[in-house]
């Protein structure tokens, strides 16, 4: 399972890499407003899925003024898009074999959820989960760099910086919520309606033997 910002940047030759290193199913995480405006090059192949993690209908019930944090927003998300966050990890289950690329816009918000669960589920340790979703701060530097200068404001770059982060606390906060309310993360997509055999062949993806 390859995590990846959007894949529109991708040039011919990065499309023939990912091909030509396995990929057989490219998860597209965002929502349907923003894959129509900006369709990757697998839009219209049969390997391409879009699976939306923000569920739009429950997107309205959002309380933004409980969400004042990074954490915060991931540990509601899970709960208000309980539903899609299960279509798309049924999608990674479900995908034939080879490997599955699953991305949004940036790589590390509605993904970096997604891959964690994943992880998880599989017994990947919380400290190797949080270092990988760390690596986003370094794949995305140079973007962000670029992002943050238009900002003029210092409390505006402060402010877009620290929901930009990728930090340890973050990502472990929000896998410790899961588990907390539910048990453990395989228990919390039993109760989202991941079958045993779809949460199996999950496990099974990232494992070997």
């Amino acid at each position: 399972m390859i995590r990846a910002d959007t894949l529109e940047r991708l040039n011919p030759e990065g499309v023939a890499a990912l091909r030509a290193y396995g990929v057989r199913r490219v998860i597209d995480l965002r929502t349907e407003g923003e894959a129509a405006r900006f369709p990757g090059p697998f839009t219209g192949d049969e390997i391409y899925r879009l699976a939306p993690l923000i569920d739009r209908q429950a997107e309205r019930g959002r309380n933004p003024a409980a969400e004042t944090t990074l954490l915060a927003t991931y540990c509601a998300s899970v709960d208000r898009n309980a539903r899609s966050i299960a279509a798309g990890l049924a999608a990674v289950a479900d995908a034939p074999s080879g490997g599955v690329v699953v991305h949004c816009y940036a790589g590390k918000d509605r993904t970096g959820m997604h891959v964690a669960l994943a992880l998880r589920a599989a017994g990947v340790a919380l400290d190797e989960i949080a270092a990988d979703y760390a690596l986003t701060n370094e794949c995305l530097r140079d973007l962000l760099a670029d992002e943050l200068a238009s900002f003029p404001d210092a409390a505006e770059r402060e402010e877009w910086l620290e929901q930009q982060s990728c930090t340890a606390e973050t990502i472990v906060g929000m896998l410790e919520y899961v588990e907390d309310r539910y048990g453990s993360v395989v228990g919390y997509l039993t109760e989202i309606g991941l079958t045993d055999g779809q949460i199996g062949a999950l496990r099974a993806r990232l494992l070997i033997d």
